[in-house]
Order: C-alpha cells, then structure tokens, then sequence
C-alpha cells in the first residue's frame, strides 16, 4: 500500500504530519504512525497476509466489538492502556477503497516498551505480576456488559471439534500422519470431556485468547501490558492462564500461578485442565498456521514430537503441567 494513500487515510484523524512507520503485515497491516506533536499511534488496516487467515475478527462487526471493549477497558483500568482513537467523524473504523476493495482500518493509541522476552522469566517479581495482569483482565471481562459475542471468535468446545477437522486435512497435505491425527484427535475429545459446559459451545468467559510474548509489552516502567486483542472472544478463562504459564519455564509456574490466583490456591482440577488447555493453545498455533507454507516443514518435524511427549502421556494420565 502507497505512502500516499495511508496519508490520504490518516487524513481523516486528528494526527498532525504524521511520519509513517511499515511494521509487519501478518494478521494485519500494521503501522507506527509518528505526529509532529510527539504522539505515537498503531495503525491496522485489517487484512490478513493470507486469505485463509480472515476470520470473525476481520468483520466490521467483529472489529467494532474489540474496539469497543478497548475504550471500555481504557476507562475502567488505571493502568496505561492501549486504546482505539476515534476519526474526525467520531467513527472507530474507518473504510477506504484500495484495489476494488474496501478495507477496515482502525488506529489505537502507542504504548512504549518492548516485546517480553526470555530474559524476563528471570524476574520473579515480574513472573508474579504476568499473573496478575491476567486475573485483572478477566476481572474487567467479568463485569463488561455486553450484546453478545457471536461477531467475536470464541474457543471453546465447538473451536476445539473444528481443530479435530482442520488437523485431520492436514494429513492429505503430508503434514501429519494419520496416527499422529488421531492422537490429537483423541486429546481433544478428553480435554472437552473435562470442561463444563456452562456457557455453551463458545465457552462461559470472555478471554484475550492470544497471548504471547509478542502481546505482552513490557513498558519503560517495567510495567506488564497487554497488546493485540484480535482474538479478543469467548472461551474459557484458564486458556489465557495456560498460554501465560507455556511462556515460563516449570520452576517459574508456581509463582505465576500465585500471582494470578492471589489469595486462593489452586486446585488438582484447576492444574487438569489447565495443562489440558496448554495443548489446545499449542494445536491451536498448527491450525492457524496450516495454509502458512513457510511453517510446514516446522509443523512436520515437530507434530511427532508433541504427539510422543506430551499428547500420549496425558492420555495416559500422566501430569504434563510442569513438563511442557
């Protein structure tokens, strides 16, 4: 996309000579957008880099619901949020014409910082404040009012029947051998039999549903925050629990895990499930990816792996938590 038409497009906000900054096209295209007063802004203009990843959350419904919610969160937190900036007709989503197709663009505010790393598993203060983050989350999701979720992706049980399906294609593309499938299918249907079914088949919570080093920011204060709400939807609570502790190492769980249960303890059932879900958020990854060639050689090397090491034993009922 041209410079001149993303200035044509920034136009039409509040952003006084804006420098324009190309990030990454992956989900979306997405931009640092510099003004002349200091301000920073994250451009996204929703089109994914490949067709079959354009979901619920490329919508205009479905952008609409995350935006909302963000302005929702940025009045009721005290911390620095990153938040959905309205264009000069009080509009959160504005559309434009490129190539014969419209596209919905959206610009929220600029949290500084830096991605997580690594490194950072090593503060156990840090470690500790990650689950906490997390559980004011879904404090925030608990009490949002809400129309409805349908424009919204979800994961719960009807995601993780239609996982079974899309790993099972995977098998006429060579990816996976059919046993290989059939182990992911099996873990699936065990973790499903495990969650309630309260909420129905999307799941009873709303969640952030992908959170990864590359959503969480670490702000110049040292601050945790998170970014990237696209999968923003329902599911189930513990799926953002389990991808929080797959980014630790097993000694560093414990201490998440205290930092998001505060004064309560955790139970046999709570670790069940959530190293149930740590699978789910792992297959989940080779789903989304499936049509990314650049990945499948990855996918082939690895599905023996996760399959051997972890899908059969927990199976077998084998305790995986602190082994992933």
């Amino acid at each position: 996309m041209t410079n001149e038409k993303i200035l044509d497009l920034l136009g039409r906000y509040d952003i006084q000579q804006p420098e324009i900054i190309f990030l990454r096209h992956n989900e979306n295209r997405t931009y640092r957008v510099n003004d002349r007063t200091g301000k920073s802004y994250l451009l996204r203009i929703h089109e994914p880099f490949i067709e079959d990843m354009k979901g619920l959350q490329h919508t205009y419904s479905g952008i609409l619901g995350e935006l909302q919610m963000l302005e929702k969160l940025g009045s009721w937190s005290t911390n620095e949020i990153q938040t959905p900036v309205r264009n000069n007709e009080g509009e959160l989503i504005t559309i434009i014409e490129y190539e014969g197709e419209l596209l919905n663009c959206s610009v929220l505010t600029w949290l500084d910082g830096r991605d997580m790393n690594m490194n950072d598993v090593n503060n156990l203060e840090l470690v500790k404040e990650l689950g906490s983050q997390i559980a004011e989350l879904h404090t925030f999701f608990r009490q949002y009012e809400h129309s409805g979720m349908e424009i919204r992706p979800s994961q719960g049980k009807a995601y993780n029947e239609r996982m079974i399906r899309v790993i099972h294609s995977g098998v006429k593309k060579n990816l996976f051998t059919p046993s290989d499938a059939n182990v992911i299918e099996q873990t699936l249907q065990l973790i499903n039999s495990r969650l309630d079914d309260h909420g129905g088949e999307a799941g009873p919570d709303l969640i952030h549903g992908d959170l990864c080093m590359g959503n969480i920011i670490i702000t110049t204060e040292g601050k945790v925050r998170f970014i990237n709400f696209g999968f923003f939807g329902k599911g189930y609570a513990l799926l953002d629990v389990a991808m929080g502790a797959m980014m630790l190492p097993s000694d560093r769980r414990d201490i998440f895990l205290k930092g998001y249960y505060r004064e309560c303890e955790n139970t046999v059932n709570d670790l069940l499930q959530l190293e149930g879900l740590m699978l789910v958020a792992i297959i989940g990854y080779y789903v989304f990816q499936i049509e990314n060639v650049h990945v499948h050689d990855w996918m082939r090397e690895r599905m023996p792996k996760l399959c051997a090491e972890y899908c059969r034993p927990f199976l077998n009922g084998e305790s995986i938590f602190y082994k992933m």
